[in-house]
């Protein structure tokens, strides 16, 4: 009897473990998957149109050898937002100057319209498009939209 509690004891923790750990989804990605080449942009603009609970905020960018920061600005509907160092992140198994720049921003971004400026033309561009910006989380359980306040 011990010992199936202890296996119980052993299997619960594993699966707690797990989801504890478990990446965040994807829940943002201005360019839709994309795949393909890439021009080169220092900024980007795209819209969300629900809030969300974002912990990572990433950008897929061409990092110049012995770079490891990227310095960004975000913007909400023209005003600033937020200003951080992402970091050298994940990179193309087959051209390892193409890496992820990663920030854990843990951050509600409200919906509404967003650019992201960097110092540097080396961000990854759709044609036709926008800059990869790619941001993981969660929707956000409370809508951060104004509400009309009645007068009492």
């Amino acid at each position: 009897m011990k010992k199936f509690f202890l296996l119980a004891a052993i299997v619960f923790g594993l699966l707690t473990a797990r989801s504890a750990f478990a990446a965040d989804s994807l829940i943002f990605d201005s360019s839709d998957n994309y795949l393909g080449a890439c021009s080169l942009t220092d900024k980007s603009e795209w819209e969300l149109t629900k809030d969300l609970d974002v912990t990572t905020f990433q950008i897929w960018y061409s990092w110049n050898q012995g770079e490891t920061t990227l310095p960004v600005t975000v913007l909400k509907d023209g005003e600033a937002f937020a200003t951080f160092e992402a970091t050298r992140a994940s990179c193309d198994p087959y051209q390892q100057q193409w890496c992820n720049a990663d920030y854990a921003i843990n951050k509600t971004l409200p919906k509404g319209t967003y650019s992201t400026e960097i110092p540097n033309a080396r961000q990854c561009l759709k044609p036709g498009y926008t800059g990869v910006v790619r941001l993981y989380g969660a929707e956000a359980a409370v809508d951060t939209g104004t509400t009309p306040t009645t007068s009492t």
